[in-house]
């Protein structure tokens, strides 16, 4: 196998686009690429044979009526080609993985994906076929997709296919599409919501979701063009004046001189699909097959989890289909590369383990069933005690009684869990939603209590309205959490409103969080977030499941790390880097701090720095709080989330060392495990026989796989504690068994603050997630909405200069919620 080094062309182009460059290249010259090779849509080209134009040629390819130049240069390597014979040594267990077996798997992926991206849509190593489309509204469909990867197993190599899905735009007349993300109703005037009455504000939420959408327009002269959209015109059809050929004319003149019918709607606004060419709205249409890369709006996330949620035996069906629908068996590039696939599905062998006892309040215990349990007449483990709390209401028809019923259910909900100093008549301050005092509102209601109980409150209640809610929740949090330093708890208006039946407080408030293709759905109790908003402890596992962490010997810190990324295509922001630490000995109780970092940098810069902070904070906290001999932490687990394997090696050699270092500084030397855990491995677990699966026919939860498809030589296992999570251990002085980890690990899930159920991955991961979500309430909101507006549209000396900015803009944690968990 050879790899190659091609760029088509000198222009920014799509990988969709390069990949067609790439295909009439191959397609031009059979002679030359016999057998053809794969392109990954970026810069390498990798052929199953060396080929005759040597060590570098450029050809110049014509596609589309254009002609475009593409330089390709053999990869100077060890002066030899790949042979696969190394991935064969890998999965044997006699190699190690150095970069030659990575860039073999990373050809295998491009081989397997390069028939099906030249006939669907593709997203990140997935594809749709488009047979399962599902309108939601707002312009929105979403597609049933596939997506398969190559990856080694312990002796051979396999193909991980699962379901995905993925949002795209409706694709049909632009005006439609418009009026839809507007809200709209079907039979909506145009000139309602698209004409000079549009808003600045509604305008630019509509630039935001079809900026780079690609629409069809048609000319006489020039038949048929496809351009992205850049902009929406200021000005409406008939009074948006440029000059031609013939004089000054106006957009809406034009295009009806220029076509083949006259505009129905010149009051329209246009968009702009050029430097100088603006079309009106109804004489585009929307190319179909578009992925929409943004997150999902808040009120079409239930029609996305239904979409997204599949029985066992129907998602198996699916990924029956999904295979033949990739054709591996008819695929020339498999064939040539020597890649065959087995249509059936791998059968392995996996181990059950032991559900950890809970430990509540009042010394009660638990046994979770297959990661569930009922909390009904039990307290807290460590209750919190509320001193004073003020209801904040932003929404203006949320009428007494709702109010009401909103204070009854919360009394009644934390004195039934032992929380205990929840008023049942807390006072209330009514805000209107609009402007920018946030702060000084939270301030308000602080003096408020102090009036009316002689105390400031510990606890600020927030009712958010259903709509526009977002930006006030916001500012809400960064005058909270940064500026004042007071706990906040916002509910959703429409949600506590109905707060009379104590099942509302009993069971789950919804909240959703996405991560493209895959959708994770999670489950939220409003006072569970409370008492560990406020300092208190909801769980604990029983001392007997977590030898580890509770033997007084070798006191044991436990860490979680994460890192987010800015979106695609937005340039100028930053990273933001978040790290966790339990702090009490039964690593149920954490504290937060994160940071802004390079954009699109994996590796921590800061770790350091964070690792020490939570050493210190670790030493303090069992010093006064707990009284233990031992203080500073003997062994430290690591869990970190996000790298990808092919960062694994950078990974050790980066971040290990800055703990290390960060113990140093602490004048420590505790024994590290390093642990990176992950939820999108996609790979699933199907029951062989019905009386090994639950209620809904998943496999149980406490299975764990660490065999026939594990890695042939590091230490990792999938573990199925609610959904599944893939664990590698690349680094462990502490030596732990298999075991050991593996059931730490399970009674962590057990023991996530925000649920009555197991979750998918460690708590510590979790949360160091939620600490980087948060991370945009670091910076004053009105700067930060300015700067994430603009942010897409910069590059070079500017986007250096925005990034300076964001950084110098972060602002630390207010101390007073700086040793408690409000991150929940």
């Amino acid at each position: 196998m050879m790899p190659v080094s091609a760029i088509p062309s000198v222009k920014i182009l799509t990988p969709r686009a390069s990949i067609e460059i790439m295909r009439a290249l191959q397609d031009a010259n059979p002679t030359i690429f016999n057998p053809k090779g794969v392109y990954d849509g970026k810069r390498v080209f990798y052929s199953p044979v060396a080929y005759s134009f040597g060590n570098q040629y450029e050809f110049r390819v014509q596609l589309k009526g254009e002609i475009w130049p593409v330089r390709m240069q053999k990869v100077q390597r060890t002066g030899h080609p790949l042979n696969p014979k190394i991935l064969t040594h890998y999965v044997q267990g006699n190699q190690t993985q150095d970069e030659n077996v990575l860039t073999l798997i990373y050809a295998c992926n491009v081989a397997i994906r390069m028939q099906p991206i030249q006939r669907f849509p593709s997203g990140f190593r997935s594809v749709y076929p488009g047979n399962e489309i599902k309108p939601i509204g707002q312009g929105i469909e979403l597609w049933r997709g596939y997506f398969q990867s190559v990856r080694p197993g312990i002796g051979k190599m396999f193909i991980n296919v699962d379901i995905s899905a993925g949002m795209f735009y409706k694709p049909g007349p632009l005006i439609s599409l418009c009026l839809e993300i507007l809200g709209a109703p079907p039979n909506g005037d145009p000139m309602q919501y698209l004409g000079k009455s549009m808003s600045l504000r509604a305008k630019n939420e509509l630039l935001k979701c079809i900026r780079n959408l690609k629409v069809k327009t048609e000319r006489r002269s020039q038949g048929c063009q496809v351009r992205p959209i850049k902009d929406i015109s200021e000005k409406v059809a008939d009074e948006h004046t440029f000059t031609d050929d013939t004089g000054p004319t106006t957009v809406a003149a034009w295009y009806s001189k220029n076509t083949s019918r006259p505009l129905r709607y010149p009051k329209l606004l246009s968009v702009k699909l050029s430097s100088k060419a603006y079309a009106p709205l109804e004489h585009c249409v929307v190319e179909p097959g578009q992925p929409r890369r943004k997150q999902v709006p808040y009120d079409l996330m239930l029609e996305v989890s239904r979409f997204t949620t599949m029985r066992p035996e129907h998602r198996l069906q699916s990924i029956r289909n999904g295979i033949q629908a990739l054709q591996y068996g008819s695929s020339p590039y498999l064939r040539d590369f020597g890649i065959s696939v087995e249509a059936d599905p791998m059968k392995i062998n996996g181990r059950l383990l032991t559900p950890p006892t809970l430990q509540y309040g009042k010394n009660v215990t638990i046994q979770p069933v297959n990661g569930q349990w009922n909390m009904k007449q039990k307290h807290l483990y460590k209750p919190v005690t509320v001193k004073g709390c003020v209801f904040l209401i932003y929404d203006r028809r949320f009428r007494p009684d709702a109010e009401e019923n909103c204070k009854q259910g919360l009394f009644t909900a934390c004195r039934d869990l032992g929380i205990i100093g929840m008023a049942r008549d807390p006072p209330v301050l009514r805000k209107d939603p609009s402007g920018t005092g946030y702060q000084n509102h939270l301030r308000e209601a602080a003096v408020l209590h102090k009036n009316v109980k002689g105390s400031f409150p510990s606890l600020i209640v927030v009712i958010l309205p259903d709509f526009g809610g977002d930006d006030i929740y916001c500012r809400v949090k960064n005058a909270g959490d940064i500026v004042v330093g007071v706990t906040t708890q916002c509910l959703k208006a429409s949600r506590c409103c109905k707060a009379d039946n104590p099942i509302y407080w009993a069971h789950v408030c919804l909240k959703y969080t996405f991560h493209s293709p895959i959708f994770d759905v999670r489950f939220n109790i409003p006072f569970y977030r409370i008492n560990a908003k406020l300092g208190g402890i909801n769980v604990v596992p029983n001392a007997e499941n977590v030898k580890v962490l509770v033997d007084p010997s070798n006191p044991t810190l436990v860490l979680g790390a994460d890192v987010m990324h800015p979106g695609p295509g937005v340039g100028g922001r930053p990273s933001f880097a978040s790290v966790v630490g339990s702090i009490d000995s039964t690593s149920s109780k954490y504290i937060a701090s994160t940071r802004a970092q390079r954009p699109r940098q994996e590796m921590i810069e800061e770790l350091e720095a964070l690792v020490y902070y939570m050493i210190m904070m670790y030493v303090k906290h069992r010093d006064p709080a707990e009284k233990k001999e031992q203080k500073a932490p003997k062994r430290i687990v690591f869990y970190r989330n996000g790298i990808s394997e092919g960062q694994f090696q950078e990974c050790k050699d980066v971040e290990v060392a800055r703990i290390k270092a960060a113990c140093r500084r602490a004048n420590i030397n505790p024994k590290l495990t390093f642990i990176v855990a992950g939820k999108r491995h996609h790979i699933q677990f199907f029951p062989a026989n019905r009386v090994d699966a639950d209620r809904s026919g998943n496999a149980p939860a406490g299975l764990v796989v660490d065999r026939e498809i594990a890695s042939p030589i590091e230490f990792d296992f999938y573990l199925q504690s609610h959904g599944g999570a893939h664990y590698n251990v690349l680094f462990d002085e502490n030596r732990f068994m298999p075991d050991n980890i593996q059931q730490l690990s399970f009674a962590l899930c057990h023991v996530y603050a925000r649920s009555m159920r197991s979750v998918s991955i460690v708590p510590p991961i979790y949360y160091a997630n939620l600490v980087c979500h948060r991370a945009r309430h670091h910076y004053d909101p009105d700067s930060y909405t300015t700067f994430a507006e603009t942010a897409s549209q910069r590059s070079g000396e500017a986007e250096e200069a925005q990034l300076a900015t964001y950084q110098q803009g972060f602002l630390p944690l207010h101390p007073g919620q700086s040793q408690v968990m409000y991150f929940q």
